[in-house]
């Protein structure tokens, strides 16, 4: 089914299901990275505020053999439950004495976003860029955020360098550092997935139900443990790999492992720290981190194909140099 199809008839389900007390908004909306995404948006009365959810995984789905009722109940459910908060506070963004309390940082890919860079304040940071947003909540509004644009920074009447000098203190102080091993981070993940699959399709409890999820975790984890990487990210576990900017924390993470630290970006929520042992070969690192780009990663959630090395002495990130082979004639 071609997109323009499926939307509408989104759109008319949504509709029916809203009446006239709301309207419905379709819109194309350019992500991370230059990737285009239909998004849609449900208006209350009354509200002035709504998510705007994405239809290209449903309509996969939908392609896949889901009912289209069963979709429409999850997209329904998503947007009335992010949808509690009725009104923002337009001046609470409009006010920079107001507004420079929540503006924040995350790092993105330079070259995949350089037409969206030309319409956004931005810094240069290695081979990245450190761009704005606004968070406008943790709570009811989830991880809802706001890009800030060059018309905004020219309303606030503020450059580029101020807003970074907000957002340096403000991103560590509302988004503090996390730095788990992954073994731990996969184990998490693993239960809290696996747990509630086993409680939606049996009806297990207690001890009984425990046993069966320590039972898929040890085949799920089989080969995986021992892993010396370590997942660095935010508490919200959102745009968490701009930790990379937070002062001090690779330093003490090194020193405390006594050792450099090659970093990998695993997408622009977290990075991979992995300790050098003098063993690791940084062509393998950049090949894997590649890899796993293609085909583990959404696209507009990709960071770089770049492997970074952290030397504590000199307290320096910088991008690996791996030397070119050339083919023999």
């Amino acid at each position: 089914m071609e997109m323009k199809d499926f939307q509408h008839k989104v759109e008319k389900a949504l509709k029916e299901y809203g009446g006239d007390k709301s309207s419905v908004r379709i819109s194309k909306v350019r992500k991370n990275n230059g990737i285009q995404l239909t998004g849609i948006s449900m208006f209350r009365d009354g509200s002035n505020i709504t998510p705007t959810v994405y239809l290209e995984d449903f309509l996969v789905r939908y392609e896949n053999g889901e009912s289209f009722g069963s979709i429409m109940n999850e997209l329904i459910s998503i947007l009335e439950n992010s949808g509690k908060q009725k009104n923002f506070d337009v001046n609470a963004f409009t006010d920079w004495k107001r507004a420079q309390k929540r503006v924040v940082y995350k790092l993105v890919n330079a070259e995949l976003n350089r037409e969206q860079l030309k319409e956004v304040p931005h810094l240069s940071y290695i081979d990245m860029a450190i761009v704005f947003y606004y968070l406008l909540g943790e709570d009811e509004m989830g991880n809802a955020t706001i890009l800030i644009c060059n018309s905004h920074i020219a309303q606030w009447n503020v450059t580029a360098e101020e807003l970074y000098a907000c957002a340096h203190s403000n991103t560590r102080r509302l988004l503090p550092v996390t730095i788990q091993n992954m073994e731990e981070l996969m184990r998490e993940v693993i239960l809290e997935d696996l747990g509630k699959k086993i409680r939606e399709e049996s009806a297990c409890e207690g001890e009984d139900c425990n046993e069966s999820i320590d039972e898929m975790l040890k085949m799920a984890m089989d080969g995986r443990e021992g892993i010396p990487m370590y997942v660095m990210t935010n508490k919200n576990r959102y745009f968490g790999a701009a930790c990379l900017l937070y002062p001090g924390v690779l330093k003490a993470f090194a020193e405390r492992l006594d050792s450099n630290l090659y970093v990998l970006p695993s997408s622009i929520h977290e990075v991979i720290l992995l300790e050098d042992d003098g063993c690791t070969a940084a062509e393998q690192l950049e090949e894997m981190v590649r890899q796993v780009n293609k085909t583990q990663v959404a696209a507009e959630e990709v960071l770089s194909d770049t492997v970074y090395y952290y030397e504590r002495h000199r307290d320096e990130l910088e991008r690996v140099s791996i030397p070119l082979i050339a083919e023999a004639g």
